[in-house]
């Protein structure tokens, strides 16, 4: 965790991506916490269909996240390789073109096992667990509603402590 960072009588104490600030109540005389923005949490949503991939993206950037595209999983591997800073989740649909997936988890579950992956898939989430998939943090069921994607992801960073 990085050291409280105090202006104007206000308090911001930055975890991972999430940064959680205080600000004064002068009628309560106490300090009033604000719920945690997304502001610096980097995201990247990788889908090779580009209104799905667009509409991720614009979702994700409308709650203050900052986004990053791939159409599949070998351009994610290459923009991952190349980010700085580095990416706090994925986000990746399962059936793409070149690189699944189910392929880039079991790529990332090695290269960057801390990382949190959100699969989507317009598959039925029992058809996907018959298929031996590892540890995806999420399963997103296609077609969505974007509260939900967002719900998702912010319960993956949590619990991977982002």
């Amino acid at each position: 965790m990085r050291r409280p960072r105090k202006r104007a009588g206000a308090l911001a104490i930055a975890t991972g991506c999430q940064q959680i600030s205080t600000t004064p109540d002068p009628l309560a005389k106490r300090f009033v916490v604000t719920a945690p923005s997304s502001g610096s949490c980097r995201i990247l949503v990788v889908d090779d269909e580009p209104v799905v991939r667009r509409f991720a993206t614009r979702v994700l950037e409308a709650e203050g996240f900052l986004v990053s595209q791939a159409a599949d999983g070998a351009e994610a591997l290459r923009l991952l390789r190349e980010a700085v800073p580095a990416v706090d989740a994925v986000v990746s649909d399962i059936v793409m073109p070149r690189l699944n997936g189910v392929e880039l988890l079991q790529v990332l579950s090695s290269t960057h096992p801390h990382l949190p992956v959100l699969l989507m898939s317009g598959y039925a989430h029992r058809e996907l667990e018959g298929m031996g998939i590892a540890a995806p943090c999420a399963i997103l069921a296609k077609p969505f509603a974007p509260e939900r994607l967002v719900e998702e992801l912010r319960r993956c960073l949590r619990g991977a402590g982002v």
